[in-house]
């Protein structure tokens, strides 16, 4: 069922609300960050293919700025930062290890149809995103996003239908721009708590553009690593 904007909006902040709650329960860094991140913070080899929007690099300024204080704050606790070069926003998830093996294969079948319609749908078209403040992303902790208005919200969720003939996606889309990944550690009580408190507490107020001649199709090695086609 497709929400009208409030609604949407509603959605994207209650479950935030949801991802910090968890902090205070039994949460612990979903299955897949062990394949993304070694005990030492690093990235390990973890291939696929993905339609995002790299951030214009004002807004990469901005985004930095609230990954310095996040990292100040919990970099015990997080895996290397992530690069300014490649801050982004996926856009519509494709090919890796969590939905196939056969990960070769998975990207042949997308690259030429993914450029072809990416040649179709390429803009000058500008939106504005409003932050709704950092979360827990399950693996890695995040700047949730939601569009300024009906008018962006619809431009953002018809552009990602597009991608579906790909490969389907039916989750409920969080637009976000991810600051860091978890290590794989266990998280006890007390470091939980203060994940929540520094999440709580810190201030991501801003907003960024998504500029539309900035969408791509990427192949990456790993998640700090991302090659337009």
């Amino acid at each position: 069922m497709k929400l009208n904007f409030n609604k949407y909006i509603e959605k994207l902040e209650e479950l935030r609300e949801n991802s910090l709650v968890n902090l205070l329960k039994e949460w612990n860094p979903k299955n897949e960050l062990f394949l993304k991140v070694d005990e030492k913070g690093n990235y390990k080899d973890f291939k696929g293919d993905t339609i995002i929007f790299f951030l214009e690099e004002e807004d990469k300024k901005k985004v930095l700025n609230i990954q310095k204080i996040l990292y100040s704050q919990l970099g015990n606790y997080l895996a290397q930062p992530l690069s300014e070069k490649y801050f982004h926003m996926t856009l519509h998830d494709l090919c890796n290890y969590n939905i196939t093996k056969k990960i070769e294969n998975c990207i042949k079948n997308n690259k030429e149809k993914a450029k072809k319609i990416l040649e179709e749908i390429k803009s000058s078209k500008k939106m504005k995103m409003k932050s709704l403040g950092l979360y827990n992303g399950g693996s890695a902790i995040g700047i949730m996003f939601s569009p300024t208005n009906e008018e962006g919200l619809n431009l953002l969720l018809n552009t990602r239908k597009i991608f579906d003939t790909l490969i389907k996606q039916n989750d409920f889309y969080i637009p976000h721009v991810t600051l860091g990944y978890y290590l794989p550690i266990d998280y006890n009580d007390k470091i939980r708590r203060n994940i929540y408190n520094t999440l709580v507490q810190i201030n991501a107020d801003l907003e960024i553009v998504l500029n539309f001649k900035n969408l791509e199709y990427v192949i990456f090695e790993n998640m700090d690593m991302y090659k337009k086609i």
